[in-house]
């Protein structure tokens, strides 16, 4: 949990003695206050500032307080601000409509000091709560599309963006890469340092191959790269940067050769996933004995 400190406020309410006095009990239990008297200042000190919770009055010139809230929650860099009311209107018809913009509380004025810091402090905790969820949440996904030796998307990933791209009828490159002789390794440096090999490998992968590239181990020593329609001149290139960067790097050289496939994959009729995968299957086979070769089908 955060340190109150690290949670920024902001008070918006275009009577300056409400914002003052809001701050005031506020900056007791150690946030760092910001302020606003409009709408317009508010947005302004949002763009510039991370902040944790909005305090916000109804009542005020120009953008009223429900229409700044449905602003922030329409928008996604502030719609998981929560927003607590703080207005001298106590209309049940004024409630509803706070929680129906999305507010998160509703506190009436004259506010007392001690129920201000006590509901601050729970949307505050809810909200560190949240982003913990979310955190664990993103990790998980990520973790289900991860090869957990390389670090790299893992053949379900792979799959699931080929059909994508097809489904969005995109043209592209499949760039299948496949070390040789990969028993032979592990029993010669063995299990351990293969596995150094293998991520080793998987970096360099990354760092040559072009920025927008999708790099993924599908099994053992194959992997295979999603590129972007570039021209057929250009991936020859990229091939032979990565050639050349494998035999200069200290710890590969010398104990890695792999053969490659370029496989075009057209924006009108494209081949199905299964095809593809015959496809390469088939020509690996001509590749067998053939070391640092690639062959364009």
């Amino acid at each position: 949990m955060k340190t109150n400190n690290n949670f920024n406020l902001l008070i918006v309410d275009d009577e300056e003695i409400n914002t003052e006095l809001a701050a005031l009990y506020l900056k007791e239990e150690g946030y760092q206050i910001f302020t606003a008297l409009n709408a317009e200042d508010a947005l302004k000190t949002l763009s510039r500032n991370k902040i944790s919770l909005l305090l916000l009055d109804i009542n005020m010139p120009k953008v009223d307080g429900f229409k700044l809230c449905s602003m922030l929650k329409e928008e996604k860099k502030t719609a998981d601000i929560p927003i607590i009311f703080l207005t001298a209107q106590n209309d049940i018809k004024f409630v509803t409509k706070a929680f129906e913009v999305g507010g998160a509380d509703y506190i009436t004025k004259p506010f007392n000091a001690l129920e201000l810091k006590a509901r601050v402090k729970v949307q505050l905790q809810n909200r560190a709560y949240l982003e913990e969820i979310k955190a664990k949440q993103s990790k998980l996904a990520q973790l289900t599309i991860t090869d957990p030796l390389s670090k790299l998307y893992n053949g379900l990933y792979f799959d699931a963006q080929i059909k994508t791209l097809q489904s969005k009828e995109e043209a592209f490159w499949i760039f299948y890469i496949k070390i040789n002789n990969f028993e032979k390794i592990n029993k010669l440096y063995g299990f351990h340092n293969t596995n150094k090999l293998v991520r080793i490998f998987s970096k360099l992968l990354t760092k040559t191959l072009f920025k927008n590239a999708l790099v993924s181990r599908l099994f053992s020593a194959h992997f295979a790269v999603i590129t972007k329609a570039y021209s057929q001149d250009d991936m020859q290139k990229l091939y032979k940067l990565l050639l050349d960067t494998i035999k200069t790097d200290k710890t590969l050289k010398g104990s890695i050769e792999f053969s490659s496939l370029l496989i075009h994959v057209p924006k009108k009729n494209p081949p199905s996933l299964e095809m593809i995968y015959k496809k390469i299957q088939t020509n690996l086979n001509l590749l067998e004995n053939s070391n640092n070769k690639i062959m364009v089908i």
